[in-house]
């Protein structure tokens, strides 16, 4: 069975990581290692899925299992990228919050002083949290839709949206804005469900800043491949989704300004080289 043009795009992606560890000076051995497992893991069980699984079960179940199996894919290709961050900070950081100082502060704070400002920050949190449901909810939709067969176009773009948005790590290594001490005049409201968001990050996060957000990125791509591919009413839908993990993404301090712009624009480029690919 030839491999899927989103199963190519995970072994090169993995390779390409595996070869850069490799051939990057003064990098940790115990890290070169880590990054070799982890791409040698994720190539393993992209080929055990496409290629070896077929002899062993049926074609619907083998089917089944590489449309869901990309899932995996991108949690690994972020912990193996996660393996470059030695040292996050320095100029672009700072860079990055003396930008959002004058053009994102000013708008929190304004929000924070309004009445509604319980349910504005709920409602960025609860956006923000929304991602971990967009690309499994991507897939449903495809199949609920009668276009299953649209699921490989849809990994393909997501994949490159994602792949390329954590590919920046080995490069770019900034601290998310949360973590930077920001003085307030008026604070951000906590609640429960920031609290939950917190914790994902804590135990699951690599504590580095992804520039371009992946966040962004990965639901903007799934918008514009349901856009295309699905029905229409849930292209727009992710679309209002995609734009409020943006809003939530900086409002609640978990990426700057400018890694949502340039997440949203990664999907972009992401669905563009998806085409060309298929």
């Amino acid at each position: 069975m030839p491999l899927r043009s989103s199963e190519w795009v995970n072994l090169v992606a993995f390779s390409c990581l595996i070869v850069l560890a490799w051939v990057r000076p003064h990098l940790d051995p115990g890290r070169r290692v880590r990054i070799t497992g982890i791409g040698a893991m994720g190539a393993v069980i992209t080929l055990l899925g496409a290629l070896l699984l077929t002899r062993w079960a049926a074609p619907s179940a083998v089917r089944v299992t590489r449309d869901w199996l990309p899932l995996l894919m991108v949690l690994l290709f972020y912990r193996q990228a996660g393996e470059f961050v030695a040292r996050a900070g320095g100029g672009l950081e700072w860079r990055l919050e003396l930008l959002d100082v004058r053009l994102v502060i000013p708008v929190l704070e304004w929000c924070a002083r309004l009445p509604a400002r319980a349910w504005i920050f709920g409602y960025l949190e609860a956006a923000y949290f929304s991602y971990y449901a967009v690309m499994p909810a991507g897939v449903a939709v495809l199949y609920a839709a009668g276009a299953a067969s649209q699921v490989d176009r849809f990994w393909t773009v997501v994949l490159l949206a994602s792949h390329g948005s954590c590919g920046t790590l080995p490069f770019f290594q900034t601290r998310p804005p949360r973590e930077l001490g920001e003085k307030w005049r008026v604070g951000l409201p906590h609640s429960k469900l920031r609290g939950f968001n917190l914790l994902i990050l804590r135990q699951g996060a690599i504590h580095s800043n992804t520039c371009p957000s992946a966040h962004v990125a990965i639901a903007v791509a799934c918008a514009l491949v349901l856009l295309q591919a699905g029905p229409l009413w849930a292209g727009l839908v992710f679309l209002w989704i995609a734009i409020s993990i943006a809003l939530g993404a900086v409002g609640g301090r978990y990426h700057y300004a400018v890694d949502a712009c340039l997440g949203a624009l990664m999907g972009v480029v992401g669905f563009l080289a998806g085409m060309v690919l298929l």
